[in-house]
């Protein structure tokens, strides 16, 4: 599998190779490795989960899917600079004080990116981008459906962040 690599996202660490190890939700006494790979979305999607440890059907259950996708496509966009997380979920004042309906592209790349990066470590990005800037949740959620609109995250899926 590659040597193990200093990246880390979250709850995610590349080993190498596209694999990666998850730790969030997982028991000590196991060690939860998937392999991604890019599919014709231009996004990484599991292909292979291996796990090391006593293995039951609640286990089976407990393993985020979603979150571990959108935390290997976070740490391929951003490496090491993802680690910022929250921080970076603000949108500078700038931008906020223009809006209204038209906000400048550059506008929706801060809210895409913002959610990128928190979709890694949180199961509601969305939640996090309003509490970070003050606004109402349904404000940040027309932010991230405009963001999407414009293509600058990938179409939405009930139930899953990222």
């Amino acid at each position: 599998m590659g040597s193990s690599a200093a990246r880390r996202v979250g709850h995610i660490r590349s080993l190498g190779d596209h694999w990666y190890a998850w730790t969030d939700g997982v028991p000590a006494s196991g060690e939860l490795r998937v392999h991604a790979a890019v599919q014709h979305d231009g996004r990484y999607h599991l292909d292979a989960i291996g796990y090391e440890g006593p293995v039951s059907a609640s286990l089976l259950r407990t393993i985020p899917v979603g979150r571990i996708e959108a935390a290997v496509n976070a740490l391929a966009r951003h490496g090491n600079e993802s680690s910022k997380g929250r921080a970076e979920a603000r949108v500078p004042a700038k931008l906020r004080e223009h809006a209204v309906p038209g906000y400048p592209d550059e506008f929706y790349e801060v809210v895409a990116r913002a959610y990128r990066l928190l979709a890694a470590d949180s199961s509601r990005p969305v939640v996090d981008i309003a509490e970070a800037n003050d606004v109402p949740v349904t404000t940040a959620q027309r932010w991230v459906k405009e963001a999407r609109r414009r293509e600058l995250l990938p179409p939405g899926r009930r139930g899953k962040a990222g």
